[in-house]
């Protein structure tokens, strides 16, 4: 997805397309951030006609439709004029009974002029919506006593009844046919620009989402059937990160994975998907999940259609994985991530791989690399803070490259086998990227260190990567050529043996199928099929990637 946009966006633009709908715009504080977002996402020319960015409203009259009735309307006071603002600052602020009354005076005039603009501009541009934004971002504020930012969306619409069933009369809208739809006060609890101006175009997206759909903001933040035909990904939402508020108000509708040590929690009667549970079930005594060094780690919110944030819970940092209490047992159960998370779905390999590389950060990143001090987690488990010297840290990742080598006539493919390695399961060769070496030239050196043979000069091709954070690599994947009558000699300290397999061979291996990596999967594959002479890694991890490559050449 574009960094212009979230999935917030993404929704919202499906949802008018889907129910055929358009709207406008009208933003101030969020400086035109709404109608990027808007136009970043794919098929958007059809369901937005445009908008305007009134900053200073004094001086946009040509921008606010050069109406000079809207206008004067906009600059009255609305304690003393006519507004059509459905609410007040006492009615939907949090934190009214704290405002300063100037304060106070401020807001409501937002909440005037964008019931005002939206109104005006849906009118006249004859779309189904507008979203009317105005507010204010920080760093500083005009009101004394104001210190965070805060924004009011107001979304005005077509409403149904008059004329023709959409509530138009088939001809340009009527005065009454048009009202406001839905408005509501944003308030963040700082003063961070950027990140208020993101989300507060995320939230006025919601609200839009929401009223198309019939449903009340929070309905649409429930979680509900995905529709199985759309691809559900996972934004990571990174300017979230340091919003404390926002994220302690997703935590109680959010999901959970749920870690401890190497093993992952999955469902007893389907451990190929992770069991994901909600709050309640997160803090409900009897699952017995509860530790005092649990580890809550912001992983992103879904584009499903409830945005459902998702979070990592690692449980402890112990090895040993808690028992699952026995009237529970019949629902859940621990699993090895390692082994079992290639046979997940994308996005459930996805989220495992994503909490799981955190989690193996905070426990071995406990003391600051500069000064040796204690490190503390902020930022929702994403960032450490030295607590001695301030220094910030960041999770690692270190590269790793992985080779699939074929024969030059492209009929062989030489494997290996590792002491950690079932009988008869061989991989692709593999190695960390040493410091100051290039990609290409590991793949050469760890070929040659491993089975002592040098590969074609240049025939190194780039395929693709995967996250393997066990404990914190990073996968990256290349195809090149060696001359198979060349013999092999092989570093007996990291293999046990190696040897090229003709096609039929990997063929046949490939066609068995499980979670060949698990030494009790590979052990009754060899007894169903005694004379196979080959085992490969199951679908889902990279070197499964590169051995299908080549077998589809």
């Amino acid at each position: 997805m574009s960094s212009l946009t979230t999935a917030a966006f993404r929704r919202l633009v499906s949802s008018l397309k889907h129910t055929q709908k358009t709207l406008c715009v009208v933003e101030q504080s969020c400086g035109g951030l709404i109608q990027t977002s808007i136009m970043a996402q794919p098929g958007a020319s059809k369901v937005f006609l445009g908008g305007t960015i009134p900053y200073n409203t004094r001086q946009s009259k040509p921008i606010l439709l050069n109406n000079e009735e809207l206008h004067q309307r906009l600059l009255s006071n609305p304690a003393t004029s006519p507004s059509l603002a459905i609410t007040t600052v006492s009615e939907c602020s949090k934190n009214a009974d704290s405002l300063s009354d100037e304060t106070k005076e401020y807001m409501q005039s937002k909440l005037h002029w964008t019931a005002e603009t939206s109104v005006a501009f849906c009118r006249e541009l004859g779309t189904d919506y507008c979203i009317a934004e105005g507010g204010a971002t920080g760093p500083t504020f005009r009101p004394k006593g104001l210190n965070h930012g805060f924004t009011v969306v107001t979304i005005a619409g077509r409403v149904v009844g008059n004329g023709t069933e959409d509530g138009t009369d088939g001809g340009e809208s009527s005065a009454s046919d048009v009202q406001v739809l839905h408005q509501e006060l944003i308030e963040s609890n700082d003063n961070r620009r950027e990140e208020n101006m993101r989300t507060f175009a995320d939230k006025a997206a919601e609200i839009l989402t929401a009223v198309n759909s019939n449903t009340t903001v929070e309905d649409q933040i429930e979680p509900t059937t995905t529709d199985a035909k759309a691809e559900v990904t996972l934004d990571r939402a990174t300017h979230l990160r340091s919003n404390t508020e926002a994220l302690e108000c997703m935590e109680h509708r959010a999901k959970y994975v749920i870690l401890s040590g190497s093993d992952i929690l999955v469902s007893s009667q389907d451990s190929s998907q992770l069991s994901l549970l909600s709050h309640p079930e997160v803090s409900d005594p009897s699952m017995k999940l509860t530790a005092t060094n649990s580890t809550k780690t912001f992983l992103g919110i879904l584009n499903d259609a409830s945005q459902t944030p998702v979070f990592g819970y690692d449980l402890c940092t112990d090895p040993a994985t808690p028992t699952i209490p026995t009237e529970l047992s019949n629902s859940y159960q621990f699993v090895d991530t390692r082994t079992s998370a290639p046979l997940f779905s994308t996005l459930h390999n996805a989220l495992a791989l994503h909490a799981s590389a955190y989690a193996q950060w905070q426990r071995r990143s406990k003391h600051c690399p500069q000064c040796g001090a204690p490190q503390s987690l902020t930022d929702h488990g994403t960032k450490l803070v030295c607590t001695a010297c301030q220094t910030p840290s960041w999770p690692r990742q270190d590269p790793s490259m992985i080779a699939v080598i074929s024969s030059r006539c492209r009929q062989k493919l030489l494997l290996a086998r590792s002491p950690r390695h079932a009988e008869r399961l061989h991989t692709t060769l593999a190695g960390f990227v040493e410091a100051g070496e290039t990609f290409e030239d590991a793949v050469r050196r760890e070929t040659y260190e491993e089975v002592g043979i040098r590969i074609d000069a240049d025939s190194v091709r780039y395929i693709g990567s995967q996250p393997w954070p066990f404990p914190q690599s990073t996968m990256i994947g290349f195809q090149a050529t060696a001359d198979d009558e060349v013999e092999l000699t092989i570093d007996e300290t990291e293999i046990v043996s190696a040897r090229w397999f003709s096609r039929e061979e990997v063929e046949r291996a490939a066609r068995v199928e499980g979670p060949t990596m698990q030494k009790a999967v590979a052990e009754k594959a060899v007894k169903d099929d005694p004379s196979i002479p080959l085992l490969i890694p199951p679908k889902g991890v990279i070197a499964r990637k590169l051995i299908d490559q080549w077998l589809s050449e």
